[in-house]
Formats: structure tokens, sequence, C-alpha cells
């Protein structure tokens, strides 16, 4: 009895799961045409290119995270399974003094890249004082994240209870979006648009370390398990590696090539990472199922759900990214009519892009499966083969084929992880 209760709160929380990350991936979706269209068109495509690269390198500070949080979630699913409050308050003690060590050097960062961005980038619509100023506001919100919320979010994901945290992100999302809106049609300048931007999601770690607070007996008094992030040197290779192969387009071009061209790139990666995240999204928590089955030894059903679970992700790979490869080209012209200082027509580049976010969500249960069992060092491999591709092929490509070059090395590298964790997964 006491069984089938379980499965049936699984299930439920399974299915909600799924339900508020699709309508989160909708609403994300929605904002996510309604700023860059405001931004390009009010304060032109460098700049808004400027705030893509920004928020870019920004994120190289999430290359000290580690992977440490795919080794926090692994090392939850066993004590919240059975409920042992003590271990977990102990394993997120450790977390949280971790990534509020991540937050200091993050401030350095910050001061160092506000200090060289401007001749880094070669800008020409900002002066060096005002580059400095985007960088440090655009930064707010991460500082936040790392110092406040990172650990709680990290609870709660490993509670396979995702919709929490997609809910605050879809309240947060369409704030944004509504202050951003009134701000740039009320003729603000993007600093203060930005500034704004970032306190609003400063709310993000605030309001999951509330629903923590209110909802989990977490122990502040007890010692820290400092073997709980033993893997965290294996999952610092593998989160260093897919953060180059990750960021390596934007970072090559905004060095080798314009900021006009990130601007091209951030349209395109905007609309086929929505549809890449729309069909993740019925994966919500499924890495969450995953390390509850191993940690109860339910071998059985795992290869039952997983099984079906792949198939769901197929499917709707398959329809979403057929109607993408269709309609992207003739949106993106719609979308940027009347904007004349840079080329956004570039239907090669759209299908490359496209090509690599199908690979990418075909091995998503794969790469579930892969962290909820902790199997990290046993597929570095694939993590470390991905960056050095994308990297090595996009220097090569880029001079010569623009945005072309540097889609072909994602492609390629994508690819050769998707096949090695077939074979992987096929072999164990």
């Amino acid at each position: 009895m006491e069984s089938h209760k379980k499965i049936n709160e699984r299930t439920s929380r399974a299915e909600l799961n799924i339900i508020v990350a699709l309508g989160t991936q909708i609403l994300s979706l929605i904002c996510g045409f309604i700023i860059p269209g405001l931004l390009i068109r009010t304060y032109g495509s460098e700049a808004y290119g400027a705030t893509t690269s920004i928020a870019q390198f920004l994120a190289y500070i999430t290359l000290l995270e580690g992977g440490v949080g795919g080794v926090a979630r692994s090392a939850l699913y066993e004590p919240i399974a059975k409920n042992n409050i003590k271990q977990i308050s102990e394993i997120l003690n450790e977390v949280r003094i971790f990534f509020r060590r991540i937050a200091y050097i993050y401030i350095i960062y910050v001061v160092l890249l506000s200090l060289s961005f401007y001749k880094l980038s070669n800008i020409t619509c900002m002066n060096h004082i005002s580059t400095i100023m985007l960088v440090l506001v655009i930064s707010i919100s991460t500082f936040a994240q790392y110092f406040i919320g990172i650990s709680y979010q990290l609870l709660i994901q490993a509670d396979q209870k995702i919709y929490i945290t997609n809910i605050i992100n879809a309240l947060t999302t369409v704030l944004n979006t509504v202050l951003i809106a009134l701000l740039v049609l009320g003729g603000y300048n993007l600093i203060f648009v930005k500034l704004i931007s970032s306190f609003v999601f400063t709310l993000r770690p605030l309001l999951m370390w509330l629903y923590v607070r209110k909802n989990y007996s977490i122990e502040k008094s007890a010692n820290r398990n400092e073997d709980a992030l033993s893997s965290k040197w294996t999952a610092l290779g593998q989160h260093i590696a897919f953060f180059i192969h990750s960021n390596t387009d934007i970072a090559v071009l905004t060095i080798i090539s314009n900021l006009s061209s990130v601007a091209v790139y951030s349209v395109y990666n905007m609309i086929i990472s929505s549809i890449q995240n729309i069909t993740s999204s019925f994966s919500a928590g499924m890495e969450a199922v995953f390390g509850e089955m191993l940690a109860n030894h339910e071998y059985s059903k795992l290869q039952n759900v997983f099984s079906l679970y792949e198939t769901i992700i197929s499917f709707f790979t398959i329809m979403f990214f057929g109607i993408t490869a269709v309609m992207i080209v003739p949106f993106v012209s719609i979308y940027t009519k009347g904007v004349n200082d840079a080329n956004y027509i570039v239907p090669l580049f759209a299908v490359l892009l496209i090509i690599s976010s199908v690979i990418f969500c075909l091995r998503l249960p794969y790469h579930a499966l892969i962290i909820a069992s902790g199997k990290f060092k046993e597929t570095k491999i694939a993590a470390y083969g991905e960056a050095v591709l994308n990297l090595g092929i996009s220097i090569i490509l880029v001079n010569k084929f623009g945005l072309i070059g540097v889609a072909v090395g994602t492609v390629v590298a994508t690819f050769f992880r998707f096949f090695f964790y077939a074979i992987y997964l096929s072999n164990n």
C-alpha cells in the first residue's frame, strides 16, 4: 500500500513538473520575443549585442561552480527518499558555503570584466564608463543567485518539485518583460533598464529561500558533509568542458568577429533555444525520478520509465523542430523588419543551429540518467571531446565563414557527445 502511494505521488509530481515547465517555457518564449525586438529597435544591434555578450562573459563564473549542482542533487536523492533531515541539512550546509565562496570571487571577476570589456569588444556605441556601468548592473542578479538562492534551488529540484522553481521563474519573467517594455517605451536609457531587470531577477533566489524556510526543517547548525561533494573535481572538468561548448559561439564572435554578428546569432539562438526549452520541459523532474528509483533499487521500473521518456522526447523534438525549420527564416525577416545595421537573413546558419538543438534534445534522457547515477568520471571523455571540438572548429572556420563556421563547430561537437552517451548506456 505504501509503495503504491509513493508511485502515485511520484507520478503526480512528474505530471505537475511537466505541465508547469511547459507553461513556463511558453511564457518565456513569448517574453523572449518581446524584449530583444524592443532593445534592438530602440538601442541598435551593437548595443543589444553588447548586453548579450556581457551576460555571456559574466556566465563564465559558473566555471567555478564546477558541476557541483549535479553532484549535490545526486547526493540529495537518497536522504530525501529516506526523509533523513540531518543528512539533508549537512549536505545543504556544505553546498551553501561552497557557493558563497564563488559569490565573493564573482565580485572580483565582475570588476575585472567591467574594466576590460570596452577594449575587448571594440564597442563603438558606448564610452568606457557606460560599458563599466552596464557590466555592473547586469551582474547583480547572478551574485544574488550564488549568495542566496542556488543551494535552496538544488534542494527543491532534488525533491521533485521543479514546478516551484518554474512558477517563480515564470512570475519574474513576466514582471521583467512588463517593466522593460514600460521603461523602453518611456525613453529610459539602456543601463537603467538593465538595472531594473537585475533587481527583478534577484527576487528568484529570495523567493526560493522563503519557500525552503517555510517547508523544510533544515538544521543550520548541522555539521557540513564534505564527503557529499567528493565527486566535485571530476564534475568540475565536465562542467568546464560543457561551459566552453555552450559559450564558444558568442565568445568567438565577440573576439574574432563583431558585436553585430553576436546580435544576429542571439536572435536565432533566442528562437531555437526557446523551442529547445519547450521540448526539454517534457523531461522536467525526470532526473529526480531516476535518482529516487536508483536510491530505492527499482531497476525494472527505471528501465520502463526511461524507455517511455526517450520516446516522448524524440516525438516532441522531431515535431517542434520540424515546424521551426520551416518557419524560422520567415519569422526572423518579419521580426527584424526595418533593422538595417546587420544582415539577419542567414538560412544555412538557422538550419545548422536547429540540427544542433535536435541532437541536444535527443540526448536529454541519457544525460539525466548519467547525472542521477553520479557517473561523472565514466563519461568525462564525452564532455572534454565536445568542448575541444566546438572551440577548435569554431576558431578555424569563423574567419572564413563567420556565423556558419561557429554553427558547424557546435553541430559536430554536440553529435560527438550524443554518440558517446548512446554507446555508453547501451553497454552499461
